[in-house]
């Protein structure tokens, strides 16, 4: 006799992630709310991942084993291989707090919404709250990604939870994506389906010291591809609100390369170009251009 299909499947990519999965896991297995499984899909770790994520003894964690593909693709697979009717989102360097999965199963019950997610409490590398937050809009979400003036959905890929449906109408991780591929896969979320934000931090967020420097010229160019897809989806057909959200991320890459890079050779003409394509950046600090691309 098969055993029922959880209600919850967490998904948990993971590339040499062995100095942080234990978190993770013990984070899932402490949950409240227990009808769930927990996939850990190994992206090609050469580091113990594989047999780190096979020794909990606890038969609702699954481990797929794949050639190293790509966080993205990695996540897909995570949806692909998903027995329950909702799927969680965990980074193998982040956590849930124990209540993280009652309220957020809760939330998406009582009121029947496609997909929720709510604050992210920021840590130190050593996973210790460092009394900062990054806050959810409580707005339209869609607007917020695209406007880049403040955190829409923080840390995606450590917490959404949605619907089964989302994946079987299409929804998924583009594997073209890098840094940029949690931003997109909320687009695809907030474009054609219900949400509800749900208040408080539920999760940590790990921040790990030099990883944005070490990867400007990548943050560059895989935020541009993802504003020549929305903009070919035609999210952006207003010429004055393209303009406005083209001048925030120009002057984002500007930001990056200037505080996290110390290039400011790199980073003045992108401000040149996003002052002309809206002067009301000038007005805004170049911190706060970069800050919300964390989530």
């Amino acid at each position: 006799m098969m055993s029922p299909a959880p209600a919850v499947s967490i998904i948990i990519p993971a590339f040499n992630a062995a100095p942080w999965l234990k978190d993770a896991v013990h984070s899932v297995l402490a949950q409240s709310y227990r009808d769930w499984e927990l996939i850990v899909v190994n992206d090609g770790s050469t580091d113990g991942t594989s047999a780190l994520a096979k020794s909990f003894n606890d038969p609702r964690i699954r481990v797929i084993d794949q050639t190293n593909a790509g966080v993205s693709a990695a996540r897909n697979a995570g949806m692909a291989a998903a027995q329950g009717n909702l799927f969680a989102f965990l980074d193998a360097d982040d956590a849930m707090l124990p209540e993280t999965l009652n309220r957020k199963v809760g939330t998406l019950r009582n009121s029947g919404v496609d997909w929720v997610f709510g604050d992210m409490a920021l840590c130190n590398p050593l996973l210790e709250p460092t009394g900062e937050a990054l806050i959810g809009t409580r707005g339209d979400v869609l607007r917020t990604v695209l406007l880049n003036i403040s955190t829409a959905v923080p840390g995606a890929s450590s917490n959404l939870v949605i619907r089964r449906r989302c994946f079987e109408q299409g929804v998924a991780f583009d594997t073209s994506l890098s840094n940029s591929a949690d931003q997109d896969f909320t687009v695809q979320l907030a474009a054609r389906f219900s949400y509800q934000y749900v208040p408080d931090a539920a999760n940590l967020y790990r921040i790990m010291p030099g990883t944005m420097s070490k990867n400007v010229s990548r943050y560059q160019e895989d935020h541009l591809r993802f504003f020549r897809k929305v903009t070919a989806q035609g999210f952006l057909h207003d010429r004055r609100f393209r303009n406005e959200c083209m001048a925030n991320v120009y002057w984002a890459i500007g930001g990056s390369w200037w505080i996290m890079a110390h290039k400011p050779a790199k980073a003045i003409p992108f401000f040149f170009k996003a002052v002309l394509l809206n002067p009301r950046v000038l007005v805004r600090p170049i911190r706060k251009r970069v800050k919300p691309w964390l989530g």
